[in-house]
Parts: C-alpha cells; sequence; structure tokens
C-alpha cells in the first residue's frame, strides 16, 4: 500500500513538472533566435525621385513541441512615418529552402498585417524560418528643420512584438544616387523600449553597405537605425498626385458623370413628352363608366387610396354593403355581399379576392385584423392591380419607351465609369487616399438616379385625354358648395349633363363622387359634403348602423387604410531614441 502510494506521489509530481499549465500553453509564449532585415534602398526618378525600398526579413522562431501555434503575425505599419502612404505591396512568404508558406494579408487599424499560419490548421514546433519580401515608398524623411538632413530613420522589428530575440540585424545598401548623397559621419542606431537611447551593441560601416545590430531584446525592445543623406537629393515632400495626367483624367470623368445626369433630367423635360390632347383641364362633375376607377387610378397615377377608393365604389353601386360591428365603436365594419349584379370586370375581380362573390358573404375589417389575413388580403389585391397594370400597358395609354437614346447615353456613362475607375486606381497607387471610393459608391446611385429619370411613361392623346378628365373631377371635388352649384347652372356645365341638383337624385350624383374623392385624397371634404346633403335624410342606405355618417366615414377610412394598404407600397545626429523613426510594427503568435 505504501509503495503504490509512493508511486501515486511521484506520478503526480511528473504531471506537474512536466505538463504546461493552461496559463502556460499561451501562443505568445515562444521567442526568436533571430530577426534579419536586409534594406536596398533606391530613388525612382519615374516618380520624381521617391525614395523606395526592398526587404528582405528573415525571423527565426524557436516554437515548443506542444500544438501550441499555427504559425506567427507581421504587422507592418501602413503609412511611412505616420504621415505618407507605404504602399506596401509584393509581399510574399517563404520557408528557409524558399519554399512557398501560406499567409493571409489583411489591414486593420493602421497596420498591413500578415498571418502566416497553414490553411489546413495545422500546428508548428520547434524552430521555424519566415522569410518575408516586401516592396515599400516614401521610407526617406525630411529632418532638416533638428538635424539639416534628409535621414533614412527606421525601427527594424519594431517595439509590438511580446517575444523575446536573441539578435536582431539589419543590412541596409543604397543606389549610386544615394550613396553619393550620403552623410559621412551621420549614422546612428539605438535599441530598447520605446524612447531608448542606448546605442545598438554593433554597426559597421563601408562603401557598399552598412550593417547593425542588437544582442538579447527583450519583448517589447527594438532596433532602430538612422542615416543621414544630403537634402533635397530624395523626394520628401510625399506624394502629390495634383496637375498629373490621372488627376485630370479623375475630375474629367466625374465632370462627365455630372453632365450625363443633366443630359438626363434635359431629356426627361423635353424628350419624354406627353400628347397635348386633352392638356386643358376643366371641372367634370360626373366620372365616366368606362374605363373605370382602377385603370384611371393607374394612368393618373392616383394609387395612394385605390383600395379604399375601390371598396367605397362597391358600396356606392350597391354591390356591397357596410355594417358598423355592435360594440365596436364604430372601429370595426362588415362587408356584406348584396344581390346585386355587375357586369364590371373591375369590380367582379375585386369582389372575389374580397371573397364576396354570392350574395350574403360577408368579411370583416377589424382595426386589429389578423396578420396572416391581412397579408392574403393585401397580396389579392397586388395581383389585382398587377394584372390591371399590364392592361393599362397594353390599352394605348401610354406611348412606346424611347429606348434607344437613353440606353446610348448609359453606355457612354458605363465607358466613362471606367475611365474613372481606372485613374482613381492610378490615382491611389501614388497617394492610398481613397479616390477608388467615389466611382464605386457613386455607381449604384447613378445607375437608380438615371433610370428614374428616364422611366417616365409619356402619355398618349387617350391617356392624356384621362388625366384630364380625372384631374377636372379634382377641381370640381375641390369647390366649395356655392361654385359647384354655380358650374352645374352654367352653361359649360349643362353642356355635360342636365343639371340634377334636387331631390334623392342630387345624393346620388354626391355618393358616386364619393369614391374618386378618396382616389383623389380629398375624403374628408366631400365626406363634409355628402353629412350636410344628408343631414334630414339620415346615412345612406349602403352603410348601416350608422347614426352619424362623419364619424362613421372616418373610421371606415381609417380600418380600409389599415387593412388594405398593405399592398401599396530626425535621428542620425545622435538626437534619436528606439521605436522613433518609420517602419518597425510588432508581431505575434497564431
Amino acid at each position: 500500500m505504501k509503495t503504490f502510494r509512493r508511486y501515486l506521489v511521484a506520478a503526480a509530481v511528473l504531471v506537474l513538472l512536466g505538463l504546461p499549465s493552461a496559463s502556460s500553453a499561451d501562443v505568445n509564449d515562444f521567442s526568436f533566435s533571430s530577426f534579419s532585415a536586409e534594406y536596398k534602398l533606391g530613388l525612382n526618378k519615374e516618380k520624381a525621385n521617391r525614395p523606395e525600398m526592398w526587404v528582405r526579413e528573415t525571423l527565426v522562431a524557436d516554437f515548443p513541441e506542444i500544438d501550441q501555434n499555427h504559425g506567427i503575425r507581421r504587422s507592418i505599419p501602413e503609412l511611412s512615418y505616420e504621415k505618407f502612404p507605404g504602399l506596401i505591396d509584393q509581399v510574399s512568404v517563404t520557408d528557409q529552402q524558399g519554399k512557398v508558406r501560406e499567409f493571409e494579408l489583411t489591414i486593420d487599424q493602421g497596420f498591413v498585417n500578415l498571418l502566416i499560419k497553414p490553411t489546413d490548421g495545422s500546428y508548428v514546433h520547434g524552430r521555424q524560418t519566415y522569410v518575408i519580401e516586401y516592396h515599400q515608398v516614401w521610407v526617406i524623411n525630411n529632418y532638416q528643420s533638428t538635424t539639416g538632413f534628409d535621414e533614412f530613420y527606421w525601427d527594424v522589428n519594431g517595439t509590438g512584438w511580446l517575444q523575446s530575440f536573441d539578435q536582431v540585424k539589419a543590412t541596409v545598401t543604397f543606389d549610386k544616387a544615394l550613396s553619393e548623397s550620403f552623410v559621412t559621419g551621420k549614422v546612428s542606431c539605438y535599441q530598447g523600449q520605446q524612447d531608448s537611447t542606448k546605442p545598438c551593441s554593433s554597426m559597421e560601416i563601408n562603401n557598399q553597405q552598412m550593417v547593425f545590430s542588437s544582442k538579447n531584446l527583450q519583448a517589447g525592445e527594438n532596433l532602430s537605425i538612422a542615416i543621414a543623406f544630403k537634402p533635397n537629393v530624395a523626394n520628401t515632400a510625399g506624394p502629390n498626385v495634383n496637375g498629373t495626367l490621372n488627376w485630370y483624367g479623375f475630375w474629367i470623368c466625374l465632370s462627365l458623370i455630372i453632365l450625363i445626369l443633366l443630359w438626363a433630367i434635359y431629356f426627361r423635360i423635353f424628350g419624354i413628352r406627353s400628347s397635348a390632347k386633352g392638356s386643358f383641364v376643366i371641372p367634370q362633375y360626373k366620372p365616366v363608366a368606362e374605363p373605370g376607377l382602377l385603370v384611371s387610378a393607374l394612368v393618373s397615377r392616383k394609387t395612394a387610396y385605390l383600395y379604399q377608393a375601390s371598396v367605397v365604389e362597391l358600396a356606392v353601386m350597391k354591390l356591397i354593403e357596410i355594417e358598423v360591428v355592435a360594440d365596436s365603436d364604430n372601429k370595426d365594419f362588415l362587408l356584406r355581399r348584396t344581390k346585386l349584379a355587375t357586369d364590371n370586370s373591375d369590380q367582379l375581380s375585386l369582389l372575389a379576392e374580397l371573397g364576396l362573390i354570392k350574395g350574403g358573404e360577408e368579411l370583416l375589417l377589424a382595426h386589429n385584423m389578423p396578420t396572416e389575413q391581412k397579408s392574403k388580403l393585401s397580396n389579392g389585391l397586388l395581383s389585382l392591380r398587377v394584372a390591371a397594370t399590364k392592361r393599362v400597358s397594353s390599352g394605348g395609354y401610354f406611348q412606346k419607351r424611347a429606348l434607344g437614346i437613353p440606353a446610348i447615353g448609359f453606355m457612354v456613362a458605363l465607358l466613362v465609369y471606367g475611365g474613372w475607375l481606372f485613374f482613381a486606381g492610378s490615382l491611389d497607387s501614388e497617394v492610398a487616399a481613397g479616390f477608388v471610393a467615389a466611382p464605386l459608391m457613386s455607381f449604384g446611385a447613378f445607375v437608380a438616379v438615371y433610370w428614374l429619370l428616364l422611366s417616365k411613361r409619356a402619355l398618349t392623346s387617350k391617356g392624356s385625354e384621362l388625366v384630364s378628365f380625372v384631374k377636372g373631377l379634382g377641381m370640381y371635388i375641390g369647390l366649395a358648395e356655392k361654385d359647384r352649384l354655380e358650374f352645374l347652372q352654367s352653361p359649360k356645365g349643362a353642356s355635360l349633363k342636365p343639371s340634377e341638383v334636387q331631390g334623392k337624385e342630387v345624393l346620388k350624383l354626391y355618393e358616386e363622387l364619393l369614391p374618386w374623392a378618396i382616389l383623389l385624397g380629398l375624403q374628408e371634404q366631400w365626406n363634409k359634403t355628402l353629412t350636410d346633403l344628408y343631414q334630414d335624410q339620415g346615412s345612406p342606405v349602403w352603410l348601416i348602423g350608422s347614426p352619424q355618417l362623419t364619424h362613421s366615414f372616418t373610421n371606415l377610412n381609417q380600418v380600409l387604410t389599415q387593412s388594405l394598404a398593405a399592398s401599396s407600397s530626425g535621428g542620425s545626429g545622435r538626437g534619436g531614441s528606439s521605436g522613433g523613426g518609420g517602419g518597425g510594427g510588432g508581431g505575434g503568435g497564431i
């Protein structure tokens, strides 16, 4: 028993000593044997002596043998000296033997992040080498105000690492123009935490290259180098695209897009014109049977209250009765089909969608109608409207669309947008200022506005005559009662149809206009007119159980709307420090 206990204690000790704890199994729990950077600096004469460099970084990481890391993350500042676009490109990652390593490139919070890891999710163990190559621009900065020179003042590994480095080394070479402008005796290097002025471990300078190194850098410690050049040899003013071909091309394309839109507005006004026949509007006191309420609404584009007006028309035509539901405070209404027949196809279709085909069938319109029932009803009414729209399109009310000229204009716009995108991309390759966003973000809006402008339908003589007639009804409905009676007794009024201003027939005449008043948004005014006419005769025969027309009609309008309207719709002078230059960045484990 004692022997067993000894074995158990020994096993527990081995487990405690040999296995990593949960806290130690962190992806940043590893170190680097070395970080070696090679910088080849030069001036790009085609880009006005823009300073550029080709970088080769070799990182040797020592990972634990357990399944902890998939790889490393290298974060490179997106801006050079925190002010110029580095335009980091031509990125590649290999191992020490030149075998390609998989990586993902992202840009986030001012850093170009290289996530170097296998896509299959496998782990890396032991010593691993990562060779990162890339190209960067604007790598020499103007420090003339403090040191009198322009400088390549660069952070090598950066202060953003959570790992230690046994050695960090930087090798710098120059092209001929920079070699000739190099200032002898104005070279410095620093190491340590941010703002440390401690000199680096070693610095070797000759005519061919410069080598800087530091040893035993801890997490957050960095190697910085500063090399001075004669002023104004390298372009340190930063990118300037003003006055270039791409700059002019960008603004010319933008101007052309605006001109195309202005042309579209002009073409809509003067190129898509309705027939002048029927354009003269006179008051109309009685609606005509043909083409009816539905077609007239679609042709004249008065559809906001179409379904409400259509239901009330059924009531006025005595095809349905509308009964106020008892104990509902005049908020719920019952539609009941009468036995009266009709041969109007639109009215028959509407009755079918309402489920009121046979005499006696009823439909309850309640303020709390179930959503499913409301959806079914509105979808049926929408299908009715779609069918009517097709009939209107082929009914001779609208001219055929002139698609040829608008299509040519749109093709020209596409070509302009292509050129605009090219020039914007060329500008962004220089300054990374987001010029490409302008054509990309405006294209969708341009297409929508362009076709909205040119989708206008021009009316034929038949269509213009119908629209003028509907406007005439609105004009008559909007007249004051005195003016309305004078019109009916005038020669123009009398010439339309013999005036009916006395007795029960007057009420019938006014009721027939009620659906059209609703269609034109004049229901409140016409409701008052009917109330005045019915004050001595009670409610109309199609509205049952209502002692007061004004109150009941207002509630009816609300419940119809609710139930039916859903389908509408410097450091070179020993004055610098670690972390004070461009470049650098950091990284960590993955």
